[in-house]
């Protein structure tokens, strides 16, 4: 039985009825909460029977117009013969599924995070970008047996089913008390309790998701080595968003919810080896590889590309050169650049201008900068001026301003770059930088059209002489390409591939 105290009002929740809720007193404010926290705690205990009790057809429903939205956030991508791939495998696994019941759909995302997902009904999503990161047939039977576990023990529906209760629960409690701010700490609390049924969910779909593998065909071992390549990725990132000053980006937190040494995840999927038929590692994983040969690498709404210490903007035709440690931020206009530790910032952008019209005036009449230190110059043929603007907006909020403006007078364009600090005053820190890049703008070439092309991935076979070290120098990757290399390739912290063995570089 579970009571509840209000002023000197004592009820017994599961023995009363709403009728009898409604008969009491509601003239006195203290027994006017009581009566909502009562109705809001039977709501509690009520509520998860409706909900994980949700019919197949409410299921599919529910799966159907999730299922749309995914798809337009992230697109699919486009590539026949990698989704009948894909959906191949996963279609093997679900034959052993628990729910046959459900169609199951296995779709590829055209987005470069680590990440795979379902939806209630069948619904089971995995990126290129946790492709790429995937060694073989196995791994990726793996992540989709873990997904379809989700489903067939229904916790998405458990875990919708939990926050609508959480609230309740916080909705009664801010009743009973008086105080808006119990609602909130509710809120916070069922968050965190929440996140800690995260691993037991976790670990049911790893466990029931490795008997599908084996069953399958699949060695369950390879569940273990899958989580070894996301925790690498896991700590490359936090390493390099260390060194960037800015958050991590990890896929569902592996390093919390799979420790190092987890006796209890190893148990449990090697206890599904027996449970494993026939099997050959070596032939799907040469043929996995050879699946993923152009692969599309990288953000798929990209303006430009940057390959090495050179950005290329085939639609603007123009090029510019980084410094060491720079890397490009997708934004929804322009082009933007930062430093690694993301303390200075360039910024490019175009605007049509009049034939006429120099680039000091452009400085000072159209973007109605004030302007100090500026001169006018040639920057690969084109009219330029270089100053700086003081009070001027940037990433970082108004600060001083490296202004750099060039005319293509041919084509009608101003090039605006502006280069910023995080912590400048009135002198700018990444000045020397700044004018660098300036200077640097150049129209493409020919040649530079061809360097233009998106990164793609390549499936190459290693030689005597392949080391990591070797493939990384001549990688187009801007920055931490050893390591990138290291954890697509499974070989990270300090692995070298086999003569003869197929890896993945990105050119």
């Amino acid at each position: 039985m579970i009571a509840m105290k209000c002023s000197n009002t004592v009820i017994s929740v599961n023995s009363v009825c709403l009728p009898e809720l409604r008969r009491l007193d509601l003239r006195k404010p203290q027994r006017r909460r009581c009566q909502i926290a009562a109705l809001a705690l039977l709501s509690v205990l009520w509520l998860p029977t409706v909900v994980w009790g949700l019919s197949l057809e409410k299921e599919i429903e529910k799966g159907r117009e999730e299922h749309q939205k995914i798809v337009a956030q992230f697109g699919i991508y486009r590539d026949e013969r990698l989704q009948a791939y894909v959906e191949k495998v996963g279609q093997r696994l679900a034959e052993y599924s628990s729910r046959p019941e459900l169609e199951y759909r296995f779709t590829l995302l055209n987005d470069d995070m680590i990440n795979a997902f379902a939806l209630p009904g069948g619904y089971v999503y995995i990126t290129r970008g946790m492709l790429l990161h995937l060694g073989s047939e196995a791994e990726l039977a793996a992540v989709l047996g873990h997904e379809i576990a989700h489903i067939t023990e229904k916790h998405g529906i458990k875990r919708e089913s939990r926050n609508k209760v959480q609230n309740a629960l916080s909705m009664g409690a801010a009743m009973l008390t008086g105080q808006r701010g119990v609602a909130e700490l509710g809120q916070l609390l069922g968050g965190v309790l929440i996140t800690g049924y995260s691993r037991e969910f976790e670990l049911e779909a790893d466990e029931v998701g490795a008997a599908y593998m084996a069953q399958a065909g699949y060695s369950p071992k390879a569940m273990l080595k899958t989580i070894d390549i996301l925790k690498n990725k896991d700590r490359v990132e936090i390493k390099q968003a260390k060194a960037e000053q800015r958050p991590a980006r990890v896929y569902h937190g592996f390093l919390s919810s799979h420790p190092d040494n987890d006796t209890r995840y190893r148990e449990a999927v090697i206890a599904s080896d027996a449970l494993l038929n026939d099997f050959d590692a070596f032939i799907r994983t040469d043929e996995f590889l050879q699946q993923l040969n152009g692969l599309s690498f990288g953000p798929s709404r990209q303006t430009g590309i940057v390959r090495g210490k050179r950005f290329y903007h085939a639609k603007l035709g123009l090029t510019l050169a980084l410094p060491p440690g720079w890397r490009q931020n997708q934004v929804p206009r322009g082009v933007q650049f930062v430093s690694q530790t993301g303390e200075a910032a360039f910024e490019l952008s175009t605007s049509r201008v009049k034939r006429d019209v120099t680039p000091e005036a452009f400085a000072k009449s159209v973007l109605g900068y004030q302007i100090r230190e500026g001169r006018s110059l040639t920057i690969d043929g084109m009219p330029a001026y270089i100053a700086i603007a003081d009070r001027a907006q940037s990433m970082f909020g108004v600060r001083p301003v490296r202004l750099i403006v060039a005319i293509d007078r041919r084509r009608g364009i101003a090039f605006v770059g502006q280069g910023s600090g995080q912590f400048d005053l009135k002198k700018i820190a990444d000045d020397a930088d700044f004018i660098r890049i300036g200077f640097s703008i150049a129209k493409m070439s020919k040649a530079d059209f061809a360097k233009a092309r998106p990164l793609k991935v390549q499936i190459v076979r290693a030689e005597r002489d392949t080391t990591m070290a070797g493939l990384a120098e001549l990688s187009d990757l801007t920055n931490y390409a050893e390591d990138q290399l290291r954890v697509i390739n499974g070989l990270y912290p300090n692995g070298e591939p086999e003569p003869g063995q197929l890896i993945k570089i990105i050119d």
